[in-house]
């Protein structure tokens, strides 16, 4: 083994996973709810939806995570070995990727702007720079880490003399955030799976009518936005000769994969043309809004223990982080950071 990183991860998100909560082809029983007023979004970051209070932020996540290490390194000093801090990997990007992937309105990346075609690979900002830069692991701070023997993968009670915790200091951390699970950052955590919205709401046929207008007029034959993102064209089957000859990506950060061609770049370049012209956006988040305030008042209790949950971890995350307390206890988070190991 020759480097320990510890990475958390949010959501990995692909452009595979696609954004929102979608009843294709099934309307709602109790009816569409009376539309609002029509946004004009011209940005990503100006989508927003009503579920969004009720989701762990980048920065939430940040500080558990920070909360974790804390309780981690604090475990390791009593076995003479300093924390080794967790590199944290898509926070930003799953949050993003609500705005500019979505089941209902497929790609809507505005800085990018089809530069890079649909862009099916999500690139993370490199920060592996600090744990490459830590001398390896020796086999004791894997022990004291994780609780096993690396070489027989069996747990080992003590180390040097002193009780190892079940699971390592590692567990130790994960332990000490409790009432977690199922908080992350996709609506499908939510009650219920979250708000759902039917793609064939007559408001949203009408916008994918416009919208497939314009791209006729581009000289594209899409009925909807979800069938360009998901044209079979920009995702070869692995092995064929269109996967063996696409070219790496160059984009930044880690992301590799297959780079778009000329077409699919036109393609996607069109597609946002199309949206800003038609307003597409605008008028499918006014619909995810209709439904996510009925999803919101019909699920208001549960919801509510939702938010109280999440104030109260963020709120023993800042203690644990600030030193205000010590050991706190409980369930494992398995929510929103999933953390591991690599070699």
């Amino acid at each position: 083994m020759a480097r320990l990183r510890i990475i958390a991860s949010g959501v990995l998100v692909t452009a595979a996973l696609l954004s929102g909560c979608t009843a294709r082809g099934g309307s709602d029983p109790a009816g569409p709810p009376a539309l609002g007023a029509v946004p004009t979004i011209t940005e990503a970051s100006q989508v927003s939806l009503p579920t969004d209070p009720y989701l762990v932020t980048p920065a939430q996540n940040r500080l558990m995570v920070q909360a974790r290490d804390a309780v981690t390194a604090e475990c390791m000093r009593g076995f003479g070995f300093a924390g080794r801090p967790t590199v944290v990997l898509g926070a930003e990007e799953a949050q993003r990727g609500r705005q500019t992937r979505s089941t209902l309105y497929g790609y809507f990346d505005t800085d990018r702007a089809g530069a890079l075609g649909y862009d099916l690979t999500v690139r993370f900002a490199d920060q592996s720079a600090p744990a490459d830069a830590q001398p390896p692991a020796s086999v004791a701070e894997q022990i004291a880490l994780t609780g096993t023997d690396p070489a027989t993968h069996q747990p080992v009670p003590a180390l040097d003399g002193r009780p190892v915790p079940t699971g390592g200091c590692a567990r130790k951390g994960l332990d000490a955030l409790r009432d977690a699970d199922g908080l992350s950052y996709g609506e499908g955590t939510l009650p219920d799976g979250g708000p759902k919205v039917p793609a064939d709401d007559p408001r949203i046929t009408a916008a994918y009518a416009a919208w497939s207008r314009c791209m006729k007029d581009e000289g594209y034959d899409y009925p909807d936005p979800v069938s360009a993102i998901a044209d079979p064209k920009w995702h070869p089957p692995a092995g064929t000769p269109a996967a063996a000859t696409a070219q790496a990506s160059t984009g930044p950060g880690l992301g590799t994969g297959p780079g778009p061609g000329p077409e699919e770049i036109a393609t996607a370049t069109a597609d946002l043309r199309c949206k800003l012209a038609e307003n597409t956006v605008g008028t499918i988040v006014a619909v995810q809004t209709a439904y996510g305030k009925r999803y919101v008042e019909t699920h208001a209790a549960q919801l509510a223990d939702r938010r109280q949950r999440l104030d109260d971890l963020v709120h023993r995350a800042a203690a644990l982080v600030s030193g205000t307390t010590g050991g706190a206890t409980g369930g494992a988070v398995d929510g929103p950071a999933n953390a591991s190991t690599n070699g």
